[in-house]
């Protein structure tokens, strides 16, 4: 499957997976590579609002835990 069309912008993954690697990769393999871009919340929302999400939401639409936030 090909990369996400927003993976270069993504917050998320721009701030928090090289943090977290590689126990975030999963995020990457399925979300932004895999077949799980389809219920990406991230990416749901770019399609719906034409803007980037806050980068504490997270492809399985939780929020970023507090600790890492504050990071």
């Amino acid at each position: 499957m090909d990369q996400c069309l927003h993976f270069q912008e993504c917050e998320f993954v721009l701030r928090y997976v090289a943090q977290v690697q590689p126990h975030w990769d999963d995020f990457v393999s399925h979300y932004c590579h895999g077949d799980f871009q389809d219920v990406c919340a991230r990416r749901k929302w770019f399609e719906t609002h034409g803007t980037k999400p806050a980068a504490v939401l997270m492809p399985t639409g939780s929020r970023v835990p507090g600790m890492m936030d504050e990071a």
